[in-house]
């Protein structure tokens, strides 16, 4: 058992947070949140976490983690172009030991910005599992796949096996899902074929959805619907769907995704630096759908910092609304958290709470910016740092500590990484 003791607590259950807390980890789970007491209780490892918040960590709902192989290279050009005549033709050239250490280089990055919980949604999921396994980090891994005329019937018998073999490995930590890469790449017919297999599965199934005005445009001139109505009609949503972006959204598209309970990832950081449009952050919230952060993959982003993606659909939503009340800190940091585990099918992750999986950080206050301690969530939400994380616990197993990763060999990875980089970008 580890004690964590006198620590400022924020739960995220509920608008309140614990002055002088302990918490007790049990296994991968939290078995004690409250009041710090004497305990008589023999502990394998005690943190004194005075002056110290600890919160859930944060969860990433929407990512590609091996395209910090293509970061600050092709910015400033918009999607489409950027997708097809630079992403796509690099793509191409990918192996999976490329994957897995541009993969373990975005683990170490998120995990150093406070992420406990992950997705991934690219190639060769197979050494993404690998990644994760190693790291200690809870993870959702997608088989991602877009139509390929003659050969569809093939990619979801993949597909299928995948998500067979990987879901709920590591007593849990690790779950796997289906991911169409978007509307404008895969058939009508290949997305309600996943959703059939998704719901024979019970696992969730993750696409790109409405990102730009061009490819909705697009999208009507070519079916006369817009992707939503016409995946709608073909019994998608029947799926347990996680949409990333849904930045171009009517609001009788919005009725059909809460209708069918659909998650939806917010990117405010990538659609703004793609120039792809803002979302409606107070309107999707106020619509109830669940709303998660993902921060989208390192080449259009370009970090992966939850933390800097919550805040800045903070800020949308106040500037695009001109009120300042339209989301508070504490909703905001539930968007990063708790509500980004249920868009990834994960039930009992970011909360601190007895029963749920011990999965937090622990905050250094003594920093500058964070010395002011009167309102906590404030100052996780306005004024923090990534980088004033100090330890990182993931299923009851602390991950970082003092700042240091214990479950990965940071300099080899990103001696390693540089060679695919180099190599990729012919360097």
């Amino acid at each position: 058992m580890i004690l964590i003791k006198n620590a400022i607590i924020l739960p995220l259950d509920e608008n309140t947070f614990i002055k002088k807390g302990d918490i007790i980890i049990k296994d991968s789970k939290i078995q004690y949140v409250g009041r710090s007491i004497e305990w008589k209780e023999e502990f394998e490892e005690t943190i004194d976490a005075s002056d110290c918040i600890v919160m859930p960590g944060f969860v990433n709902s929407h990512t590609h983690l091996a395209m910090t192989l293509m970061r600050g290279i092709w910015d400033d050009i918009p999607l489409d172009l950027w997708l097809n005549n630079y992403i796509f033709p690099v793509e191409k050239m990918l192996t999976e030991e490329d994957v897995y250490f541009g993969s373990l280089l975005a683990i170490i990055e998120s995990i150093r910005t406070g992420t406990t919980t992950i997705t991934d949604f690219y190639y060769y999921p197979e050494v993404v599992v690998k990644a994760i396994r190693e790291s200690g980090m809870r993870a959702n891994i997608s088989f991602a796949f877009s139509s390929r005329r003659g050969f569809n019937k093939i990619i979801l018998k993949k597909a299928e096996s995948f998500v067979k073999k990987f879901d709920n490995m590591e007593n849990g930590r690790i779950l796997a899902s289906l991911a169409l890469h978007s509307p404008y790449t895969s058939t009508p017919a290949l997305y309600a074929q996943s959703a059939r297999i998704a719901n024979k599965l019970n696992v969730i199934v993750q696409t790109h959805l409405h990102e730009t005005l061009k490819e909705v445009e697009d999208y009507k001139g070519k079916y006369g619907k817009s992707p939503i109505e016409k995946l709608d009609e073909e019994g998608f949503f029947e799926a347990r769907v996680t949409a990333a972006h849904c930045v171009w959204l009517t609001d009788a598209e919005i009725e059909i995704l809460k209708e069918h309970h659909t998650g939806v990832v917010l990117n405010p950081k990538s659609n703004l630096k793609l120039g792809s449009g803002i979302p409606d952050v107070a309107k999707l919230l106020k619509s109830g759908l669940n709303l998660s952060i993902g921060t989208d993959g390192a080449s259009s982003n370009n970090n992966l910092s939850v933390l800097e993606d919550m805040r800045l659909a903070m800020l949308i939503a106040k500037g695009k609304t001109r009120d300042p009340s339209s989301i508070d800190a504490f909703t905001a940091m539930r968007l990063a958290t708790v509500n980004g585990a249920l868009n990834l099918g994960f039930k009992d992750v970011g909360l601190l709470k007895e029963g749920y999986k011990a999965d937090m950080v622990i905050i250094d206050t003594k920093k500058v910016n964070l010395v002011s301690i009167e309102n906590p969530y404030s100052q996780i939400a306005y004024s923090m740092y990534p980088e004033d994380i100090d330890t990182v616990i993931i299923d009851g197993r602390i991950i970082m500590r003092d700042g240091k990763i214990l479950t990965i060999d940071e300099d080899f990875v990103k001696s390693r990484f540089i060679e695919s980089y180099k190599r990729l970008l012919k360097i």
